[in-house]
């Protein structure tokens, strides 16, 4: 991840646990970065419209907009307690995705909790996480894990997912500048189960893998931090989220091998933002 021009982070607030969480890791990186940090909460009044005209009764906006203020004054006070004062804070009428996504387009980077188990709002906030995943216009962070601020969580690496696409070029980019902001080792993991076999060596798969990620690494400047690659037979996905466990971040790009702009986000990239055990960062790799 770099920040682009000074570009804020942008992150949405609910007043959920999770969301709370989004609030935490987005203010400790925007500390990292030396960027801004803004947080929004979402009114949803499309949603209040009485059969798609009717304005909802003034007394309700009165008290969500109370509500939302509140959430927004724990938000500053959970970014200033990470070391960000003067976050800046806005109420949006529009439904949260919507909200964020349009915000996206003048932030470095998206910020956004993820769902949890068995309720209602988490349903909810899995769904924002999969729809800015797909259309937000710059990098998003979803932030999973119970342990991922733990100081433990530290000494971990960053995990990047790197297949044979041009696109894995700005995902390693970024996974490179995201270990180096967090003085972190890197694990560059190309896993190529998925990938069809009839009549092809296994070994002879491996040592392509091999050669595409040195290939990959010599194109960047590593400097002071440590990288290990890694080929593994195995499917992508498990992989990942397997290792997620033992990481810190796990970065991946928002489309598959052989995406294009438009499509829906990559299969591996949605299985992370439901089981991994860490944030997901994912890398925008569409025009």
């Amino acid at each position: 991840m770099t920040a682009a021009a000074g570009l804020p982070i942008v992150t949405g607030v609910d007043g959920s646990a999770e969301s709370l969480d989004a609030v935490r890791w987005a203010a400790r990186t925007a500390r990292l970065r030396g960027v801004p940090l803004e947080v929004v909460h979402a009114l949803d009044f499309p949603a209040l419209l009485a059969g798609g005209v009717e304005p909802p009764p003034e007394e309700l906006v009165d008290a969500l907009r109370a509500r939302g203020h509140r959430a927004l004054r724990t938000a500053r006070e959970l970014a200033a307690a990470q070391g960000v004062d003067g976050a800046v804070t806005r109420l949006d009428s529009d439904r949260a995705a919507q909200a964020l996504i349009e915000a996206s387009r003048r932030a470095s980077l998206l910020v956004v909790g993820s769902a949890g188990h068995g309720r209602l709002t988490s349903l909810l906030a899995g769904s924002v996480a999969a729809a800015v995943g797909t259309h937000a216009r710059c990098d998003t962070v979803v932030v999973r894990g119970d342990d991922w601020d733990a100081p433990a969580a530290a000494e971990r690496p960053v995990v990047a997912g790197i297949d044979g696409s041009e696109a894995s070029i700005r995902v390693l980019e970024t996974a490179l500048a995201e270990a180096r902001a967090r003085r972190a080792s890197l694990v560059v993991l190309h896993a190529w189960a998925d990938t069809p076999l009839p009549h092809r060596d296994p070994r002879r798969i491996t040592e392509a893998g091999q050669r595409l990620l040195g290939e990959r690494v010599l194109g960047h400047d590593t400097g002071d931090v440590e990288v290990e690659q890694v080929v593994v037979h195995a499917h992508p996905r498990r992989e990942l989220i397997g290792r997620s466990g033992a990481a810190q971040l796990v970065v991946v790009g928002d489309r598959g091998r052989g995406g294009f702009p438009g499509l829906l986000l990559g299969s591996t990239g949605q299985a992370l933002l439901h089981h991994a055990a860490c944030p997901v960062l994912l890398v925008r790799t569409a025009g």
